[in-house]
């Protein structure tokens, strides 16, 4: 599969590629092509161009931008039509020394989809810190999707899946989104508050009990 990582030259992009280079097709997207390229050097196999490029290319697509960034998403609305689009995006504010849910209403996600009308958006990987790809052992960690529909829901799961150590879990429909995006920042401050270091989610179930 090709796998378009839009805004793929920041830490959660190239993290992300990282792991799935050697098991997919990657693309690395940049506003500016000069730098994906010079980014995919770090990526074997990796292959770097400009956003709009990636987003025609690919079959699937991963939006790694900050949440200031996401008006830049409209231009590509043609290219990713009837393409699955994951969300990485948490837009958070630091107040007071503390991680805080930036939006008072909707969620980055649902912005997301109000720009890209023809995609199939779906949260993922929002709560898992950079770190964390580049760690040797790769612990198992929950992926919490939310899209409006299971088959959504599916085709995330494939690349979540192929990442080994993931586990990805359907959070319900895309308006569940903030809440999943609400975990970043509640993990943030449960890290500072003591002094854990950073921290990723894994629910435990009463089936994995004894």
């Amino acid at each position: 599969m090709k796998i378009g990582l839009l805004g793929g030259t920041g830490k959660m992009g190239l993290a992300i590629a990282s792991r799935l280079a050697g098991r997919h097709e990657v693309l690395l997207g940049s506003r500016v092509a000069s730098k994906a390229i010079t980014a995919a050097t770090k990526i074997a196999g990796a292959v770097g161009a400009e956003n709009e490029e990636v987003a025609r290319k690919c079959d699937s697509a991963i939006v790694t931008i900050p949440f200031s960034a996401i008006d830049f998403m409209d231009p590509l609305a043609d290219a990713l039509s009837q393409k699955l689009v994951i969300s990485t995006i948490n837009p958070f504010i630091v107040k007071g020394g503390l991680a805080v849910y930036g939006l008072s209403k909707g969620s980055a996600a649902e912005i997301l989809a109000a720009k890209l009308p023809k995609s199939k958006i779906a949260t993922g990987f929002n709560n898992i810190p950079p770190w964390f790809f580049f760690r040797e052992g790769f612990p198992r960690i929950d992926v919490l999707i939310a899209a409006d529909s299971k088959s959504t829901f599916r085709e995330a799961s494939i690349i979540v899946k192929s990442i080994p150590g993931l586990r990805p879990l359907y959070a319900g429909p895309l308006r569940e989104a903030q809440a999943v995006e609400r975990v970043a920042p509640l993990l943030l401050n449960l890290a500072s508050n003591n002094g854990t270091g950073t921290l990723a989610p894994l629910f435990i179930s009463r089936k994995e009990d004894g």
